[in-house]
């Protein structure tokens, strides 16, 4: 994402997404009646015989105030509704209109008041981070996971089709999952190629021989699962660090890791639950607020990130994109991670 121009005291920021990732953070900071300006395509209707018939359709510049906001991921699109309230003379104003915003939209957001962690999430979405390919295999199955800044997605996986006694099948089945790997190549950075066993360095002498071009990219590692378990450790470990060390999905587990490691103890350092997080921030005690992306948005739990954020406390906004975030997610998408036990 680029940011064009922004005075959050005068309450905009002018845009441009440049990939898919930037449509979610965009839907997590846009919020129902805040306005958005941008080009967009307009249908133009006629009047014929008392029918009204559609001509076509026109760009133009229209300013909306948001009533409902979509993202759809597969589609590559967030749509933002709302009624009209700026445009050309032959535009009515008060009607309804879509804005689609895709790959490479300019678009101005204006909001009467921008929370810090929206500006926070605009400010990350900056960032460039490459997009890494985890391969976790064993000789029986394999799960392809690409990670993204919003998560990661599982793009294949398939398994071995002959029993683990058909040994002499085995290469047949590594010389697959290799091929798959070289036609995800050109879209990522780095491969992670890990699992239980010997599988993946077979896979790795194939891609040696066989793609020496993306040899370079492979990075191995081992993980006691090839299935999306298996990815889940690599998102558990140092091994991605090394590579995108300001992915969000990553900072993110580690800090739900965290939340949940002093649950565990019971060491008085996590709490979860409005009424003890209320508690802990009226005593400055509240380090990190987790919130899930559903409930920030709520008016109480937006107050309590304010009073939060007054007393330099950090908002961590929790997805449900992976494992972690999702079991944070369960148990009420509201934790904390305290400075010190106030009890």
């Amino acid at each position: 994402m680029k940011i064009i121009k922004s005075d959050f005291k005068k309450g905009f920021v002018k845009l441009k997404t440049n990939v898919i990732d930037d449509l979610w953070y965009l839907e997590g900071v846009v919020d129902i009646n805040d306005f958005v300006e941008a080009r967009t395509l307009r249908s133009l209707f006629m009047e014929r015989e008392g029918r009204r018939i559609k001509t076509g359709k026109k760009p133009m510049m229209l300013k909306i105030q948001v009533e409902k906001i979509e993202f759809h991921k597969h589609a590559n699109r967030l749509r933002l509704m709302g009624k009209i309230v700026e445009g050309p003379e032959d535009v009515q104003l008060g009607s309804y209109h879509t804005i689609e915003v895709g790959i490479g939209t300019i678009l101005t957001v204006y909001k009467e008041e921008w929370k810090k962690y929206q500006i926070e999430r605009l400010k990350k979405a900056q960032i460039v981070i490459p997009d890494v390919l985890i391969v976790v295999v064993d000789s029986t199955q394999t799960t392809f996971g690409l990670l993204k800044r919003s998560g990661v997605d599982i793009i294949s996986e398939f398994r071995n089709p002959h029993s683990i006694q058909e040994e002499d099948k085995l290469p047949e089945f590594y010389k697959k999952v290799a091929t798959e790997i070289n036609k995800f190549s050109p879209r990522v950075n780095k491969i992670i190629l890990a699992g239980p066993g010997f599988a993946k360095e077979h896979i790795q002498k194939i891609i040696k021989e066989k793609y020496p071009d993306i040899n370079e990219k492979l990075i191995i590692d081992t993980t006691s699962s090839a299935t999306k378990a298996g990815i889940n450790e690599i998102l558990k470990k140092g091994t991605l660090d090394k590579i995108v060390t300001e992915s969000e999905i990553i900072k993110e587990s580690q800090i739900i890791q965290e939340f949940f490691l002093h649950l565990q103890k019971d060491d008085g350092l996590s709490v979860y639950g409005f009424d003890q997080i209320k508690e802990a921030d009226n005593a400055g005690a509240v380090k990190i607020l987790l919130v899930s992306e559903e409930k920030i948005r709520e008016d109480e739990i937006e107050n309590l990130a304010r009073e939060v954020e007054k007393k330099n406390g950090q908002i961590e906004i929790v997805s449900r994109t992976h494992d972690l975030g999702e079991q944070f997610c369960r148990m009420g998408g509201l934790g904390a991670i305290l400075r010190f036990r106030i009890y």
